[in-house]
């Protein structure tokens, strides 16, 4: 049976960013990684979205950014002072060329592809079973999803699911230096309903219609969203569809164990999707730089919670609310907006506000719906221990 000092299992955005950041410790600490992925990333499967103050280890993948952000409801139409941070688009095919890149030629990182058919501990030892063989390893870090009882008498479960399309008009229609964060105008029948708008050049954007629900639409329903959108809002008829895309992230109350044993989960598996915006990229890069970085201080990868559990109670209210219908997501996120500044919502977003700077936050918000809510789903708990 190979031996590895530690198994990454799953090389999806998770599992990458940390065997892209794992390397100067291994390089340094004479370690071996083994990174195992079901298949090979070479099609632009996905676009990942995040704001950042300072450029990060994957800067060279961004493929556009910008400065500004607009917000459009029914109530609400503005532009957005996001200073100091930027919003950053990175495309699944540049990123997966990108870690590819890094990844090559690195001795002390062997690659395999293969299924993922088990993984367990025993002992002091973690052991991964791929293709019918195991191999061993002092830790597996895993982004393969783990295996869930649903409880929903106890907890809300959300989809958010998108359709995207690339397209290309005939004339000038975008304002590249600007892109479209939300934007509400569209049906909100089928729930919490928003297009955003990623300009990539003054003809050529990425239009995504984003859904907040318990269940997925029917084909056909998300071109017709986009293309009432295109029309309506962007007044555009003429266009051409270049690629397409479409995505499903789950968002959840439901706590998920980040660690069992010498298993440690990364991603969504870890619970790293963020519960009430389904936003990922950025936690995943927290996440693994503060395994990495406990890794160069203590020798372990074992880890205290990345940011506070109020957070967590936040994410919760807010889809004990949307679960309610007491009142939509349209009408939270513009006042929210109207309310605060840019930089403070997006730093409460990102789990890095303070505890003041969040009780100003929701003194802004319908007080009455979120005490409810808070109070709802706490007697729902309870009563279902």
């Amino acid at each position: 049976m190979e031996h590895f000092d530690y198994i990454i299992a799953g090389g999806g955005c998770a599992g990458r960013s940390l065997a892209v950041r794992i390397l100067p410790y291994i390089q340094a600490s004479n370690k071996r990684v083994l990174l195992v992925d079901y298949e090979e990333k070479k099609s632009n499967d996905r676009t990942w979205c995040f704001w950042e103050e300072h450029p990060d280890v994957f800067e060279p993948a961004v493929y556009r950014k910008w400065d500004r952000l607009s917000f459009a409801s029914k109530f609400l139409h503005q532009e957005l002072d996001i200073k100091p941070y930027q919003y950053k688009m990175i495309r699944g095919l540049d990123f997966y060329a990108h870690t590819d890149q890094l990844l090559a030629d690195q001795p002390q990182l062997i690659r395999l592809q293969g299924k993922v058919e088990k993984q367990y501990t025993e002992k002091d030892q973690a052991y991964v079973v791929i293709d019918g063989k195991t191999f061993s390893a002092d830790y597996v870090f895993s982004s393969i999803p783990q295996v869930q009882e649903k409880k929903p008498d106890r907890y809300q479960y959300f989809l958010q699911h998108f359709e995207g399309w690339l397209i290309e008009t005939e004339g000038n229609t975008f304002d590249q230096e600007c892109a479209t964060l939300m934007d509400f105008n569209t049906s909100q029948q089928a729930g919490t309903s928003f297009v955003y708008v990623l300009p990539l050049s003054s003809n050529r954007a990425l239009v995504e219609y984003t859904i907040f629900s318990k269940q997925e639409l029917a084909p056909e329903d998300y071109s017709a969203a986009l293309q009432q959108y295109i029309q309506e809002q962007l007044k555009c008829m003429q266009y051409t569809i270049i690629e397409k895309e479409h995505g499903v992230i789950p968002m959840t109350d439901h706590p998920i164990k980040r660690q069992q044993e010498r298993i440690i989960y990364l991603g969504t598996a870890g619970g790293f999707t963020k519960g009430s915006t389904g936003y990922t990229f950025r936690f995943i890069q927290k996440h693994t730089a503060a395994i990495v970085k406990q890794l160069m201080e203590s020798g372990h990868p074992n880890l205290p919670a990345i940011s506070s559990p109020r957070f967590a109670l936040y994410d919760a209210t807010l889809l004990h609310l949307l679960d309610s219908e007491r009142i939509s997501g349209e009408e939270i996120f513009s006042r929210m907006f109207e309310k605060n500044s840019a930089r403070k919502i997006l730093k409460f977003l990102d789990n890095e506000s303070t505890l003041l700077e969040e009780v100003q936050i929701f003194s802004t918000l319908q007080k009455t719906e979120f005490a409810m809510a808070l109070l709802n789903r706490t007697i729902k708990i309870m009563s279902n221990s």
